[in-house]
């Protein structure tokens, strides 16, 4: 069993350091690095230049102008040789345990993804919270829909997994990040892998993800409405097959999305509005 992992960053010197050391450290090696810079402006590119002349596992890539994250994903994934592959984010670090717990998850379950507990912390480090309280280990069978699940960010409670490591053959066999998201890829990709994957989740904290002020929130609140409206309409031919119960709950929790958005961005939709941009299912 083989492991890469991967780093995308653009602009995070500050941070790629830690996150650089933080796969370096890892009690279970990791087998390959693959690190791609977006055409960063400060000194990122000095850095990981300096990293891979110091440790031969490390190959990486320098965009020429910037691309984005989800075409940087899919760059990453196409250098990808190994059997299993991971990531995380140029602000994020892994702890020590972290490929060591999820190898030895597949080893035990024969799962093609694992996922493991999280802690967040601020941007300054002062502070932390675990992302999930739930203690149990998860083992989820393909018999399980849990599509439906992942489409609502209700897996596994009230939202969605990070840093999964996932056999190589089945992201291939599903396709990579779609590029014609500006946000979001990763949970279109969820969506999708959820479809297809034997899960298994640890409930042992392996990661430490930044809460930053330049994440998500950031965004303009129609490019979220414009890239969730795409997902949901990429998939409105699978929820169409789902019974008036499950189409009730699917509803309710992509009204709480949009509620969230909302909030976030001191923005009012009408409901006509809301109905244009995620069609009810019916």
């Amino acid at each position: 069993m083989t492991i890469t992992v991967y780093i995308t960053s653009y602009n995070q010197e500050a941070f790629l350091k830690d996150a650089i050391d933080s796969v370096l450290s890892q009690e279970l090696a990791a087998d390959e690095i693959i690190i791609i810079d977006d055409c960063s402006t400060d000194g990122s590119k000095e850095l990981i230049k300096d990293y891979a002349s110091r440790h031969k596992q490390i190959r990486f890539h320098l965009n020429e102008k910037n691309l984005g994250v989800a075409q940087s994903r899919i760059k990453a994934l196409s250098m990808v040789k190994s059997d299993y592959v991971t990531y995380v984010d140029g602000d994020d670090v892994y702890l020590p345990n972290k490929l060591k717990v999820e190898a030895n998850l597949i080893k035990n379950t024969g799962c093609d993804l694992v996922f493991s507990n999280n802690m967040y912390v601020s941007e300054n480090d002062l502070s932390e919270e675990k992302w999930t309280w739930l203690e149990e280990e998860l083992v989820v069978g393909k018999e399980t829909n849990w599509f439906l699940k992942v489409l609502t960010r209700d897996f596994p409670r009230n939202s969605l997994f990070r840093m999964e490591l996932v056999k190589y053959s089945l992201l291939k066999e599903i396709g990579f990040h779609d590029p014609n998201l500006p946000i979001y890829e990763d949970y279109d990709l969820r969506i999708r892998l959820a479809a297809k994957a034997k899960i298994a989740f640890s409930s042992e904290v392996t990661a430490k993800i930044r809460i930053s002020t330049e994440g998500l929130s950031k965004s303009n609140y129609k490019e979220h409405i414009s890239s969730l409206k795409y997902i949901y309409k990429k998939y409105q031919p699978q929820l169409s097959e789902f019974g008036r119960e499950t189409k009730v709950e699917v509803n309710n929790r992509l009204d709480a999305i949009l509620t969230s958005i909302k909030r976030k961005h001191q923005v009012n939709f009408t409901s006509k509005l809301r109905n244009k941009l995620f069609r009810k299912l019916k």
